[in-house]
């Protein structure tokens, strides 16, 4: 199949193009230049009353909910035990897994000293990037390692927790220093998992988002594959970063903010997470994944199952494309010079490469964000708090009442929270996707469409017999639009 001149060397006009050359383009972030990935602002108003029409009205209507959910945080009663076994689970089998990394410094030789012993293997789970949040007055963050040792192939017991503030090894044997350890172990993982993680499938992407609106043909194979995966994200990612109304201010009026710190620590949150922390490898600087990136246990192996078959559909779609497409090669240019770690036009037809990324990123837009937003729905607001009203525990210190940990106002904002931003809230679904491969090869494509759906259905099946149930298959979304 030869696409022709019009996707070689042939002078196109206005017209060819989504919105006439006129479209969005990435620029600096405006809170943060030269510590975020680059923002895109100026939005097209087709894309604003799109977004507004089918996402952004939900959000407005969901405010009613907030005496309801006052009144279901006020019966709920605090937070519950979280037994060493449920500890376990979360640290290692949701998207808390994320954290978990074989990576240990000096620093951590150190810390765990007395509990590791020679000839064993052990992994971490860093929540350090905590460190930047200003608590409120009453509330409390602290930054921790929690020291694992494998037991098994991707498999983990967890020993002990070392919480920074306080310099305080803890294990199992302290009793209700322990019990409190671990309430903000899993504290500080729901902020780094929704403040630093989690972002970096939305943000750095959006520049590949809204270059490949303005700079690809409308009718070129690539655009047309891509399309689907574009709609709703970018007004999306704009109201988060710019709105004075999005969570992320925490405003204390906010009834659906539920952090515990003010504006400026939490935006340095995805600071951390784009650029990394110096000196802690456990938070690289960002860098453009051609597959997946490495997430210890099931969770990570269910998201990789999911890369396979993308990616052998990716392929199937773009196999004729040719490596001296000039708008394949700009359009990676483009990206290259906003996006860490995307490769050149120079580069981009290396190899299978072409094909990963755009897998990778129909996988992060798809996949990836979706089993994250999902996953993090299906835990319980009493066993994982934002927020917690007793200073980190020392050796011998006693914990007050599960039922003052939080209040029923914090209680109220993080289910309000769940409820409109961490839930999903589908509005496009991966396994409906139309792709509008019109023209010649029509039917071709029509099949390549029909076995890649095909092939979900059947990968689903497959995980569900081995125990794999972290996301059902209806309910990944397109694209990021929630």
């Amino acid at each position: 199949m030869d696409f022709g001149p019009l996707f070689r060397n042939e002078e196109l006009g206005p017209d060819d193009y989504l919105y006439g050359r006129k479209g969005p383009w990435p620029q600096p972030s405006p809170d943060h230049p030269h510590g975020e990935a680059y923002a895109v602002i100026h939005l097209p108003f087709v894309e604003q009353l799109d977004w507004w029409f089918h996402v952004g009205l939900r959000y407005v209507v969901s405010l009613g909910l907030t005496p309801w959910m006052f009144l279901k945080a006020f019966f709920m009663g605090g937070l519950k035990p979280v037994s060493d076994q449920k500890f376990h689970e979360i640290l290692t089998n949701t998207m808390m897994s994320k954290f978990i990394t074989p990576k240990l410094d000096e620093e951590d030789y150190e810390n765990f000293k007395e509990l590791m012993k020679q000839g064993e293997s052990y992994v971490i789970t860093d929540l350090q990037a905590v460190r930047t949040v200003k608590a409120y007055k009453g509330l409390y963050v602290c930054p921790t390692k929690t020291l694992m040792r494998e037991v098994g192939h991707e498999e983990y017991e967890v020993v002990g927790i070392y919480v920074f503030k306080t310099k305080a090894l803890l294990t199992p044997e302290d009793g209700q220093a322990w019990e409190l350890a671990k309430y903000f172990v899993l504290q500080g993982g729901a902020i780094c998992a929704t403040l630093v993680v989690h972002p970096n499938l939305h943000f750095p992407l959006d520049s590949i988002n809204a270059i490949t609106k303005t700079a690809l043909p409308k009718k070129h194979i690539l655009f047309k594959l891509l399309k689907p995966h574009l709609r709703f994200t970018l007004m999306l990612e704009n109201a988060v970063l710019t709105f004075k109304t999005s969570v992320i201010r925490n405003k204390k009026w906010m009834s659906y903010a539920p952090y515990p710190g003010a504006y400026e620590g939490l935006r340095d949150l995805l600071v951390e997470g784009f650029r990394g922390i110096p000196g802690n490898e456990s938070y690289p600087p960002y860098h453009f994944p051609l597959t997946p990136p490495k997430v210890y246990g099931k969770y990570g192996d269910f998201q990789n199952a999911y890369y396979e078959v993308i990616y052998s559909f990716v392929k199937s779609v773009l196999k004729n494309v040719k490596s001296d497409d000039v708008h394949v090669l700009n359009w990676a240019d483009y990206i290259a010079h906003h996006v860490p770690g995307f490769p050149k036009g120079k580069d981009i037809f290396k190899g299978d490469t072409f094909y990963q990324c755009i897998t990778s990123y129909i996988w992060s837009v798809t996949i990836g964000h979706s089993i994250d937003h999902y996953n993090y729905a299906q835990q319980s607001v009493q066993e994982i708090p934002v927020r917690l009203r007793q200073s980190p525990p020392k050796k011998g210190d006693a914990m007050i009442s599960r039922k003052n940990l939080v209040t029923t106002i914090d209680q109220m904002k993080y289910l309000m929270c769940m409820k409109m931003f961490f839930g999903p809230t589908n509005v496009t679904r991966l396994i409906d996707c139309d792709y509008d491969f019109t023209g010649d090869h029509n039917k071709e494509y029509k099949k390549i469409v029909t076995e890649f759906k095909s092939q979900l259905l059947e990968l689903e099946k497959k995980l569900d017999s081995k125990g794999l149930k972290y996301i059902p298959l209806n309910e990944i979304a397109a694209s990021i639009q929630y």
